[in-house]
């Protein structure tokens, strides 16, 4: 034993490798791209296919939409939620929790988006809504373009979006509140916006399968 610790001793030191580079948001955003299959044409379409389990929707890519969803692509980076039901519920409820601003389109969204998150994963939904709070968001202040070049955590820091902030009993009748509203926006949108979006997904869903006429 005291042979090989002599050794071991006397042998060269391995220098310790060198730290891993900081990863920037844009990287952390490309990740997000990765990880989801979507990519920055979707900012540019002008129809937004989303499943609804065997059931396509389909509506169009606004203008206003087009504007929020850079942001909302980076905000899901900053983040770390999926592109999942689970997390788009997350999601939502952060950006509703730190402030959909000035567009209509996000509160619209986030809040449909709520109405069935707040009931189907209440836990997930709530902590998204704090960490929200918490932060500031890229809807109520605006994106510095350096920012997608620094690194992701230091303009987490920044923001103040905190892995998982404590819950403040001021926070509950804010979620109550907000709650309320998106399940008045589902209620409202069951019967008049979700038919139509089936509609449009199933005829292109049909158009697709059966290929180009003429």
């Amino acid at each position: 034993m005291t042979a090989i610790t002599m050794t071991t001793a006397s042998s060269p030191s391995t220098s310790a490798p060198a730290p891993a580079p900081a990863e920037t948001l844009r990287a952390a955003r490309a990740a997000y791209f990765a990880a989801s299959g979507f990519d920055e044409r979707t900012y540019t379409d002008d129809w937004v296919d989303v499943p609804l389990g065997p059931l396509p929707l389909r509506f169009p890519n606004t203008a206003a939409r087009k504007a929020v969803v850079p942001l909302h692509d980076l905000h899901h980076a900053l983040t770390g939620y999926a592109a999942d039901l689970a997390g788009e519920g997350e999601i939502a409820a952060f950006e509703t929790g730190a402030g959909n601003g000035p567009h209509a389109v996000a509160w619209y969204l986030n809040l449909l988006t709520m109405s069935y998150a707040a009931w189907t994963r209440p836990a997930r939904t709530f902590r998204g809504f704090v960490r929200g709070r918490r932060a500031r968001g890229l809807y109520t202040h605006p994106l510095d373009p350096a920012e997608l070049d620094r690194d992701v955590a230091t303009v987490r820091a920044e923001r103040g979006i905190e892995p998982a902030p404590a819950a403040r009993w001021r926070d509950v009748p804010v979620y109550a509140a907000a709650v309320a509203g998106a399940t008045a926006v589902g209620l409202l949108s069951v019967p008049t916006v979700l038919p139509l979006m089936i509609v449009l997904g199933l005829a292109n869903r049909r158009r697709g399968a059966t290929g180009p006429t003429g």
